[in-house]
């Protein structure tokens, strides 16, 4: 995970792509998978698109099922 911005802009990388995350701090987060992002579930290409935050045992946060695990500086 490479953060911008503590609690606003953050990416992770996977598979050499980087997946971009923004949050505009009324609880809203959008991901940005580029066109040539990792193969998965995840829309590739479309922009940013609002996504479900969640927490699951690990522990680790999610952003529709993209996780990181670890030190996660969110401010």
């Amino acid at each position: 995970m490479v953060v911008e911005s503590p609690g606003e802009r953050w990416e992770i990388r996977v598979a050499g792509s980087r997946i971009s995350f923004r949050h505009d701090g009324s609880g809203t987060v959008t991901m940005n998978n580029p066109p040539d992002g990792p193969l998965s579930k995840l829309p590739r290409g479309k922009g940013w698109i609002p996504v479900q935050t969640s927490w699951i045992a690990g522990p680790a946060l999610c952003w529709n099922g993209v996780c990181a695990q670890g030190d996660i500086p969110l401010d």
